[in-house]
């Protein structure tokens, strides 16, 4: 029997997220919509019309008071006094991120080490304000050893929640120490512990970033583990305290790591299917869906700028559309997972491409091939840091087992990472137009056939733009980004071909890397010119090799064996290198020269010089 889709729930969400994305950019814009919305909920005879009254309070719930820029006093010392809002922690930095909210826009204190500080403490610090590191950034601020002062704050729920998170993390890095306690941290208690980069980035290009962040995926595999339903039709047979306890808990977990849009999904939907089991009702999609959503835009209107909001309901939506496959153990716990896992990816498909440029196929896969994994490491790091906590010597087989999945799972991922089309980059960066195009043929697809169908076809519609061979011709352009200390630039010949001109910065390389992507007209580099072996020239080439394929690189002679040389390699980009006195002309308009010096001289004065010219315009880097 084919899923009812929830019309209702698409008209809300239809009236009310243009209020909550035009709000930022437009407010007339969205006080326009809002308006027309409230009228055609009045006075239309339109089918679902009501779902216009959703766009008021949205638009009331994502107005902020008006904030003046910030004025920062001369770069030096200075004194510092806030409250904490927040606290984040980088093992692999050695330092503690803490966000205070003393003025009108937030402040983040970077202290050595790791500081145990609670939401709502006062801190005072004496802090080394440095310049920024581009224009457009605010300055850092470092806080020296012993520089910083706290006192308690007043006692509240978010206090005790994060106080809990915090003892949990700490007995769990206690108990698995190294890089294996940090993924488990991560894994299981959220994004206030920042995993290591490389494991990271192999999430991302693999698909599986939803399994390492604390994601709805895993407020679902512990309500699994106590027992609660996963689909909103699905009725559970349950002893009330059981069920009440285990939403406790869920609720809990939920809390614990901060209340992200997915966890809060999961959570609010799993108290929903609670309440319609009392009621002995079914929960129907669109309320499983829709009480969450209104809920979150309500409390953090914010968030629906985020992709974990959009990538987390989409998916769900995916999973609904799936159906049982087959019959039996197989049908069960291998064919049926694969399909939803399929689903869900078409779904998500879109907004994958349109935040990260690329598809991640082997997901299908590799989803339910490790959540039972994934599984087996959120309870055990669960019980073990809340048994490291509470009773030390019954946790010591926990220390024993928790380090080998762990390896398990990491050399799972990066063995994934290393299989072909992992991951598919987007060959384009479709314009605005052809977005809206794709998207009214979508809602004619889905209008036409208002079944699964509907929307697998809406869903590859929306992804099509994104593999479609555009025409590259456009004017020539150099672009410099401001990236602070380092390099990165992009020059477009008028023939369509994209060159990067280093890709680096020595405090901000992930900038370097993530302005250089959204300038690509396509998603692909036709040659990448490093211009010397300094790492503020290069250190953000590993992360766009991962972003975007490079089919050529031009390098200075002194580089090679580098380890930039074996990442190029890896990624099977061709090299050339040019000896001193040689030269290049990998695309018309641009001559890249190694200048004719002595060998004894250093690596600086061997780099690489490009002169760019088109149309009377010279410009020499």
């Amino acid at each position: 029997m084919e899923p009812r889709l929830p019309w209702s729930l698409f008209a809300g969400l239809f009236w009310a997220l243009p209020v909550a994305c035009l709000v930022p950019h437009s407010l007339p814009a969205a006080a326009l919509w809002t308006a027309f919305a409230t009228l055609a909920a009045v006075c239309s005879r339109w089918p679902f019309r009501r779902g216009g009254l959703c766009a008021l309070p949205v638009l009331l719930a994502s107005l902020s008071p008006p904030t003046a820029p910030r004025t920062w006093p001369r770069p030096g010392p200075v004194r510092i006094a806030g409250t904490v809002t927040e606290v984040q922690h980088a093992p692999a930095r050695g330092e503690t991120l803490v966000r205070l909210a003393g003025g009108r826009t937030p402040l983040v204190l970077r202290v050595p080490g790791r500081r145990e500080l609670l939401p709502g403490d006062r801190v005072a610090a004496v802090a080394h304000l440095a310049r920024p590191v581009a224009p457009d950034l605010e300055p850092t601020l470092h806080v020296p050893h012993g520089g910083l002062r706290a006192e308690p704050g007043p006692p509240s729920l978010r206090r005790l929640w994060a106080w809990l998170h915090h003892g949990l993390t700490r007995h769990l890095l206690q108990l698995v120490p190294g890089d294996g306690g940090v993924l488990l941290a991560t894994l299981a208690l959220g994004r206030q512990t920042q995993a290591p980069a490389e494991l990271a980035a192999s999430h991302r290009a693999t698909g599986l970033s939803h399994l390492l962040a604390v994601s709805g995926a895993h407020a679902a595999m512990l309500g699994l583990l106590l027992g609660l339903p996963q689909r909103p039709r699905q009725r559970i047979g349950r002893h009330p305290l059981h069920l009440g306890m285990a939403l406790c808990v869920l609720c809990a977990y939920a809390a614990i790591t901060g209340g992200e849009p997915p966890v809060l999904r999961s959570a609010v939907a799993a108290c929903l299917a609670g309440a319609a089991t009392f009621g002995r009702r079914r929960l129907g999609l669109g309320t499983a869906l829709a009480a969450p959503a209104l809920l979150t835009l309500l409390a953090a209107p914010e968030a629906l700028a985020t992709p974990s909001f959009w990538l987390s309901y989409t998916a769900v939506f995916g999973l609904m559309l799936s159906r049982p496959v087959g019959t039996g153990w197989s049908g069960q716990w291998l064919w049926s997972p694969l399909a939803a896992s399929a689903w869900a990816t078409l779904i998500t498909a879109p907004l994958t491409l349109f935040w990260f440029g690329q598809l991640a196929p082997w997901t299908v896969v590799l989803t339910p091939l490790l959540a039972p994994l994934v599984a087996l490491l959120l309870l055990g790091s669960l019980l073990g840091a809340t048994l490291a906590w509470l009773a030390p010597t019954l946790a010591q087989p926990f220390g024993w087992l928790l380090p080998t999945l762990a390896e398990l799972y990491v050399g799972g991922v990066q063995w994934a990472d290393r299989l072909p089309g992992t991951p598919i980059h987007a060959p384009a960066a479709p314009p605005a137009w052809l977005l809206a195009v794709a998207l009214v043929c979508g809602v004619a697809a889905l209008e036409r056939w208002r079944h699964r169908g509907g929307v697998a076809a809406c869903a590859s519609l929306l992804a099509l733009p994104y593999f479609l061979p555009l025409d590259p011709r456009a004017a020539a352009h150099l672009t410099l980004f401001a990236v602070g200390h380092g390099q990165a630039g992009l020059y477009r010949s008028g023939e369509g071909h994209q060159v990067a001109i280093d890709c680096g910065s020595l405090h901000q390389p992930a900038r370097a890397t993530r302005l250089l992507v959204q300038a690509l007209r396509h998603r692909r580099l036709d040659v990448l010119v490093v211009t010397h072996g300094d790492l503020d020239h290069h250190n953000g080439v590993p992360a766009l090799l991962a972003q975007v394929p490079i089919a050529r690189a031009i390098l200075p002679a002194h580089l090679d064996g580098s380890a930039l040389h074996a990442e190029l390699l890896a990624a099977g980009t061709a090299i050339t290198w040019l000896q001193p006195g040689q030269q290049a002309t990998p695309v018309p308009g641009l001559l890249v020269v190694a200048p004719p010096l002595p060998v004894a001289l250093g690596r600086n004065d061997h780099s690489l010089w490009l002169l760019v010219e088109r149309r009377g315009t010279r410009a020499l880097l």
